[in-house]
């Protein structure tokens, strides 16, 4: 029998919204030390790709101006893929790719490339890699065994509370509680059975017992389509707390 793949290890692609990649593409132009482009043909082996870095985009019509590392400078004719169809890719953060083609061409004068996209853009992500912190403009609650909690967090694959000692051995690990919902986002998620992962006993900055418990709570039997929903809220969520804090780090800079 075929072991059950952990649906959290998977990646899925979705079609990317151009707003979204816009904003994602002025990041990498803006920002120092940003990941680099890697681009290739259909078919080539993993050393035939060439690394660039992205310095204008300009949304219409798609083209991504870059500009070649490492060996490609020596290249004064400019990248055999010039004037081919090849494929990008676009990391936006950890795990979090862009993916889409087009064509590359050379600029002799300034020893520049442009790619003019010409393919649908895809996002591609391993679903559960991240937990997305509650807070003030995150609200997170969950309803379990008719109790709302505020929650710390939020994943594909769960959330986590804390509670007072009086409920450690109500919610003992392992226990199973059906009929739950999640509130993210302003809206409800009915969770038809969820399972206590872990229960950690929290202590003070001194490292005293506090007397309550963080409590983790794994979903199971999430349908699809819940999932897939949570899945796109939480990661949009998440970049766009990522995109505050690279905007903060510029404008820090800017104000030494």
């Amino acid at each position: 029998m075929t072991e059950k793949k952990d649906p959290n290890k998977r990646h899925y692609f979705q079609v990317a919204s151009h707003d979204d990649f816009i904003e994602t593409m002025q990041m990498h132009c803006e920002i120092e030390d940003s990941p680099p482009l890697t681009v290739w043909e259909k078919g080539d082996d993993e050393d035939q790709a060439e690394i660039y870095e992205a310095t204008e985009y300009f949304p219409n019509p798609k083209i991504i101006k870059m500009k070649p590392t490492g060996k490609l400078m020596t290249k004064i004719t400019g990248s055999t893929k010039a004037g081919k169809q090849v494929l990008i890719k676009i990391p936006i953060e950890d795990k979090i790719n862009y993916f889409t083609g087009g064509r590359l061409k050379f600029h002799p004068e300034d020893l520049t490339y442009s790619l003019e996209i010409q393919q649908e853009i895809y996002k591609s992500q391993a679903r559960g890699n991240f937990r997305l912190a509650a807070s003030a403009v995150i609200p997170i609650q969950f309803k379990i065994d008719e109790q709302v909690f505020e929650s710390l967090d939020i994943s594909v694959s769960g959330t986590s509370f804390i509670i007072e000692s009086g409920d450690s051995e109500r919610f003992a690990k392992g226990k199973i509680f059906q009929e739950c919902t999640l509130r993210f986002d302003r809206k409800n998620y009915h969770v038809p059975m969820v399972q206590i992962a872990v229960q950690i006993p929290m202590v003070d900055e001194n490292g005293n017992p506090t007397g309550r418990y963080k409590i983790g709570i794994a979903f199971k039997d999430l349908p699809r389509k819940i999932e897939d929903e949570l899945y796109i809220k939480i990661s949009t969520e998440a970049r766009g707390e990522e995109m505050k804090k690279k905007f903060d780090t510029i404008l820090t800079k800017k104000a030494e």
